[in-house]
This record gives C-alpha cells, sequence and structure tokens, in this order.
C-alpha cells in the first residue's frame, strides 16, 4: 500500500494552492533551501547510509547546480536536533497534542523551517494507531472499521496485527466475507512465513475449505520455501471443518511421513479430565539444569534453557508463587523473567505471565528457553480465550511432542466448543474428530456436545450411536435423555 497516502489526506485545500503556487520557485532554485534538506538530515541523525545517499541523488537531480559538501556535518541545521527529537518523543509517549505544540512552537521560533513529511506521517500515523486501538478495546467495531479502512498505513505486514484485528471485527459483526478480503490482503502482500501461518490459521473462523485452500495456494507461491509448512497447517485446518486432506506441495498424501503431532495416540477407553491449563495438577518449573540435559517440558516441568537463581528455583518447586513472584520483580535475565511467567500463571494473575513469557520468548538466548516461555504464551493465552492469537504461536514454534499436544488439543477443544455455540454444527463436528484423532480419545463432555452437533445437523443415528456409547460408559439422566431424543 503506497506509504504516503496518509500524508496526502493531511493537505488542506488552501495548503495544496498554497504548494502548487510555490513551484515556480521551487523550479526556479539553484540550491536546496531549509525545507529540501528536512529528510537529507533526518536520515543523516538517524545514520541510515543507504537512505542518505538515495536522498543525496534526489537533491542533486532536483538541484543539478547544487553540490554537496565533502563533509555532510557541514550541512549545519537551522532548528537544532534536540528540538526535533523532542517532538518524536512526544509522538512516542502518545501526547500528540503536545507534539502539535511543539511542531507550531519550532516553527514560530524558526520561521523558515516546516515539518517533513515524515514527521507528519508519523504524528498522523500514531494518532491513527492509538485511536485504532482505543476503538478495538471498547469493543467499538464499527470505529476500528472507520479508523482503519480510513487510514490504509495501518494495514502494512510490519502492523499486521492491525489487519488480524480489523478482521475480527468483521467477524464479530457476522460479516465474513469482509474478513476474509482483510486475510486475502495480508495473504497477497507479506512474505513473512509466521504471519502468512498465523493468518492461515486465523481464517479459519471465517473460510470455508475452498476459501482457506484458496489462501494458503495464494500463500504457497508467495513463500515457495515455506510450502510444506503451509500445506500441514492447511490440511489440519481442513480436517477441523471436515473437509478432506487435499494432496499438496511438500506433503503429499500418498508418501509423506507424518510429523509428531499428525501421529495418532494408541485408543484408550479412558477418560481423561480437561487438559485445560485451569486444571494443570503438576505446575510447570524453570529448572536449574542447563539446556543440554534437554530435561522435559510438558506440563510438569517449564524445560531446561538456563539456570534461576536456587531461592527462586526452591520457591517455584514449593509451589509458593507469591514468594517466586517477589524474587524474581526486578528481574532481567530471560531466564528469570520465564520462571515469573509459570509462577504468575500458577498464581492466577494471565496477564502479567503473558507479559513475561513474551519478553522472555523475545529476549531468549537459546532455542530451548524461547520455545518453553512460547509454551508458556500459548497456555496462558488459552486461559485468557485467546484461541486466534495461541494458535499463531503454535503455528510458528517447534514445540516439544506433548508440548504441542497441549497446546493443539486445547485449541481444538476451544474451537470445536464456540462452533457449536454459534450453531455451525457441521464445523463443530469436525473440531471434535480432529481432536479425538489427536490425542487418541475424546472428553465426555465433548462427546456429548458431538453427539447433539449431530442430532442438530440431521445425523441422527450418528447421535444415537455416540449417546449409547457414553450410556453404556456411565448411565446417567443426560445420556438417558440424550438417547430419548435422538430415537424420538
Amino acid at each position: 500500500m503506497p506509504s504516503d497516502m496518509t500524508f496526502r489526506t493531511l493537505l488542506r485545500p488552501a495548503a495544496l494552492v498554497m504548494a502548487l503556487a510555490l513551484c515556480p520557485l521551487v523550479a526556479a532554485a539553484q540550491e536546496p533551501d531549509e525545507r529540501d534538506l528536512q529528510a537529507l538530515r533526518f536520515y543523516m541523525n538517524e545514520n541510515n547510509e543507504q537512505a542518505i545517499q538515495s536522498e543525496l541523488r534526489r537533491l542533486q537531480i532536483q538541484f543539478p547546480a547544487w553540490t554537496p559538501p565533502a563533509d555532510l556535518d557541514a550541512l549545519d541545521e537551522t532548528v537544532p536536533s534536540e528540538a526535533i527529537e523532542r517532538i518524536y518523543s512526544l509522538i512516542a509517549d502518545e501526547d500528540y497534542a503536545g507534539a502539535r505544540e511543539a511542531i507550531a512552537d519550532t516553527g514560530r521560533e524558526y520561521p523558515d523551517w516546516s515539518p517533513s513529511s515524515d514527521l507528519l506521517t508519523a504524528l498522523s500515523l500514531a494518532e491513527s494507531q492509538s485511536e485504532f486501538n482505543q476503538a478495538v478495546l471498547a469493543g467499538n467495531r464499527q470505529a476500528a472499521i472507520r479508523i482503519a479502512r480510513s487510514t490504509p498505513a495501518l494495514l502494512s505486514c510490519e502492523r499486521v496485527n492491525n489487519a488480524w484485528q480489523l478482521a475480527e471485527q468483521y467477524e464479530a459483526l457476522g460479516d465474513a466475507a469482509s474478513a476474509l478480503v482483510v486475510y486475502r490482503g495480508i495473504a497477497g502482500s507479506c512474505t513473512d512465513v509466521d504471519v502468512l501461518i498465523a493468518t492461515l490459521e486465523k481464517s479459519a473462523a471465517s473460510a470455508n475449505a475452498t476459501q482457506l485452500a484458496e489462501l494458503a495456494d495464494t500463500m504457497r507461491v508467495r513463500v515457495p520455501d515455506a510450502e510444506g509448512r503451509l500445506s500441514v497447517v492447511e490440511n489440519r485446518l481442513r480436517a477441523g471443518l471436515g473437509a478432506d486432506p487435499r494432496e499438496l506441495p511438500g506433503v503429499p498424501l500418498s508418501n509423506a511421513p507424518l510429523t509428531a503431532l499428525e501421529v495418532p495416540l494408541a485408543p484408550t477407553p479412558e477418560v481423561r479430565p480437561s487438559a485445560r491449563p485451569a486444571n494443570l495438577g503438576v505446575v510447570p518449573v524453570r529448572r536449574s539444569a542447563p539446556a543440554s540435559t534437554g530435561s522435559s517440558s510438558g506440563s510438569g516441568s517449564g524445560g531446561g534453557g538456563g539456570a534461576v537463581s536456587p531461592s527462586v528455583a526452591r520457591a517455584a518447586q514449593a509451589g509458593d508463587w507469591q514468594t517466586c513472584l517477589a524474587l524474581t520483580a526486578n528481574a532481567r535475565a530471560a531466564e528469570d523473567i520465564s520462571q515469573r511467567g509459570w509462577c504468575a500463571f500458577n498464581a492466577g494473575r494471565p496477564m502479567q505471565a503473558l507479559r513475561d513469557f513474551r519478553s522472555a520468548t523475545a529476549n531468549a538466548r537459546n532455542a530451548t528457553l524461547r520455545r518453553d516461555s512460547a509454551y508458556g504464551m500459548a497456555l496462558t493465552m488459552m486461559r485468557l480465550r485467546m484461541v486466534n492469537e495461541a494458535a499463531a504461536v503454535a503455528a510458528s514454534t517447534d514445540f516439544t511432542y506433548d508440548q504441542r499436544l497441549e497446546v493443539e488439543s486445547e485449541i481444538l477443544d476451544a474451537r470445536g466448543v464456540a462452533a457449536y455455540n454459534r450453531g455451525e454444527y457441521r464445523r463443530a463436528i469436525g473440531y471434535f474428530n480432529e481432536y479425538e484423532r489427536l490425542t487418541g480419545r475424546v472428553r465426555r463432555d465433548l462427546a456429548m456436545l458431538r453427539g447433539y452437533a449431530y442430532l442438530n445437523s440431521g445425523q441422527k443415528a450418528k447421535a444415537a450411536a455416540e449417546f449409547q456409547r457414553l450410556h453404556d460408559q456411565l448411565a446417567t439422566p443426560e445420556t438417558r435423555a440424550a438417547l430419548s431424543t435422538a430415537l424420538r
């Protein structure tokens, strides 16, 4: 999308007339004035050598008689750099009124100066971003959509989270078609494979199997090196939609080896309790063993990847979460921050846990710590019902088998229940079936929901069989009532 589109919208008609009136003067000028040198000075302050050279070439084309000095520092700035830096600092602090006032003050103090297009664009974009964030948080979906559509720069690949949130606003309004337009825009514009995989995951809330295939095909064309990863995700999502898998590039059905995630576990008549994070009986704890030991990272351990202080480790092992949090309050090392995340998670403080896991994932010094922190982040997101966000983390992280099994089953569980509650019974059945295929079993509560999903989608024979199986395992008033309904 054109990066200057936002700047164009800033021009008032009177300013545009004035700019046109000044064109002959600009054309007749032999050397650049202070306004012409604004961009060059900005790039010099940023030490952006590539941009400096590009701007010099532009100036020399515009002013053929001008020769830049050998020492560019000789281009003394009329406006002190501190004044410009203060404006950018105000923008960073979200003090937009203060930034506009500082621009006006600088213009009065230095009459020959005017704000560069880069500065005006930075201010306008930051202000729009803040307004968009506030609209999303307030649940004002129409306002969020209006702001995003009027500020195309908000939807760049570098700000892809805005595009995802825009699609979610459309989905919340029941406008799946518009949400798909957003997802198609990402698929056709961005090349970061993790972004594309997360987008494919998110699109499953709006897309049918055909639309999902079209999106994935577009992504594979854009990033051929990632076609295998995209194909695995697509077929997993197709299973959730109740669609047959496709024979796809990178993972042909005829001879593709199953990944750890795709290997079905041996069926067992045992009914497992929920694997939701809230029900974890054994708490994830970061051990002091080095990463090379390859310590486990399932629900009983936070994994390896580095050492925490002995006192923190003792508090975590003892389940003394408050002491653990107090000891790590000023932690700086990624290992300690990740451990604090687990303690916050188990102390019922998911927002703090999410911040800590995000920080640890971003700053981890080795792959094991990064993976285990991302695992904690995904579990925390599920506790906060951030299902799409957790799916994006799962899609972009090389989890261990146990970690992936737990996270993926959580996601399928949540998506199946959500689809059932929306009345999308065939989609719910697809998610519950994939849950059973993945884990080798299906919890009783999910099996009951699947039975009613069969019943509500007109598959009475399958509903009766499901309810009969549950009744044979354990006869209850609920199974009797379900069987009676299915057999009418």
